[in-house]
């Protein structure tokens, strides 16, 4: 899950956005954004970038009425599998966010914990993305899926695997129309570097997306003794705050 929670005109302005598709400004402000939802990615066939909504979950044209729908790819396999190479060359995405959840399993605990991950400072950021374009005269929207590499030490411990955090300085990179050979681009999806970012423990309420609440984000105490065995009530409180 990924959380996107800055108003429209900041995103617009630190990503450079010129073309906005019609609704997509009402799907920001989101604290839980989960696979199968509707997300803004932004993409840019043309050279300029644009605002596009799109459903999380990966489906080609010709797949559209299947069962697979990854909503992440591993980045090894962008050149590697037929169809996402010809994606990989000319409908890669920005997925725009200010952090991600990931889950880590606990020994004698049945839920996994939840964790929160951000770049320093909470600054935006974005995930290397690929999409599939709309078919409006079928009803079909646009999809995505985002590339996933090796975690880096930060995110080691709880998951291996880590979504591709773009630097900035590889976003032009990513979404240039001109650079169509996995060449181009490959070097973008190595793992962020762990000292720019960091991570603690949230609210197991996260793990469903009917929550949606800014208060989901506060930390959850580390003190020995507390951390699981309160879990339960404190969920419940936090349930009864929110709802």
């Amino acid at each position: 899950m990924i959380r996107q929670t800055a108003a429209f005109d900041v995103l617009a302005e630190r990503f450079g956005i010129e073309v906005v598709d019609a609704g997509t400004k009402e799907l920001f402000g989101r604290y839980n954004l989960a696979p199968s939802q509707l997300v803004p990615i932004i993409i840019a066939p043309d050279g300029r970038r644009r605002l596009l909504p799109a459903r999380w979950g990966f489906r080609p044209l010709w797949a559209h009425y299947g069962k697979i729908a990854p909503t992440h790819i591993r980045a090894e396999l962008v050149v590697t599998r037929q169809v996402f190479r010809d994606t990989l060359r000319f409908t890669r995405c920005l997925v725009p966010a200010d952090g991600f959840y990931e889950w880590k399993s606990i020994p004698g605990q049945r839920r996994k914990q939840p964790y929160y991950f951000r770049l320093k400072g909470g600054t935006f950021f974005t995930f290397a993305g690929l999409y599939t374009p709309p078919h409006p005269e079928e009803d079909i929207p646009a999809t995505f899926a985002i590339i996933t590499t090796t975690a880096n030490e930060m995110a080691a411990p709880v998951h291996r695997r880590m979504p591709v955090i773009l630097d900035p300085s590889d976003e032009r990179r990513w979404l240039n129309p001109f650079f169509v050979t996995p060449t181009d681009v490959l070097r973008c999806l190595l793992p962020l570097p762990a000292q720019r970012m960091e991570a603690y423990r949230v609210w197991t309420l996260v793990s469903s997306p009917q929550n949606e609440r800014s208060q989901l984000m506060e930390p959850v105490s580390t003190t020995p003794g507390e951390a699981h065995a309160g879990r339960g009530n404190d969920d419940r409180a936090l349930r009864s705050a929110i709802e």
